[in-house]
């Protein structure tokens, strides 16, 4: 495995202790609370984190490992964050989810050949994306919103922005 794929999957283990470390840092009676106004709460930008890595990211470089050349459909993440939110997921529930699904996609993209980190797939309207972009935007998104979820669940402070799949 080169060096650079060997670093992508470190930084996708490390990105989840990222995420658990704001988790649990986090005070209990902050998490549901947004920081402002139309702002997402620490909760909204978790259940977001695990719907792109899992539904977005993850679905999409296991497709690519089977699939020539799919069409990735889009994603409609705002309305299933919604549904999750009604459902009232736990945030034990959501972070161990992050946590699983980090390690499951490192373990499955350990032993592929460099060669097939190439292996690419086309968005209708975000263009190519390839098993190293995905893996790559595994660990980049984690800690973005690592870091949106301490902002938000400290009082007074900015919180979790919506950037997305």
């Amino acid at each position: 495995m080169s060096p650079e794929h060997r670093a992508i999957l470190e930084r996708m283990r490390s990105s989840a202790g990222v995420v658990q470390r704001a988790v649990e840092a986090a005070p209990p009676g902050r998490f549901g609370q947004p920081p402002r106004e139309g702002e997402w709460s620490a909760l909204e930008t978790l259940t977001h984190l695990r719907d792109v890595i899992v539904h977005v990211y993850g679905l999409r470089i296991r497709r690519l490992l089977y699939e020539d050349a799919p069409v990735f459909v889009d994603f409609d993440e705002e309305g299933y964050r919604r549904a999750s939110l009604a459902r009232g997921e736990a945030v034990g529930g959501l972070l161990d989810t992050i946590v699983a699904e980090h390690e499951q996609l490192a373990r499955l993209l350990q032993t592929l050949p460099d060669a097939d980190w190439s292996r690419q797939g086309r968005h209708p309207s975000l263009g190519v994306m390839s098993i190293e972009f995905l893996a790559r935007r595994v660990g980049e998104h984690a800690e973005e919103h690592a870091a949106q979820i301490a902002e938000a669940t400290r009082a007074g402070r900015a919180g979790g922005s919506r950037t997305g799949n």
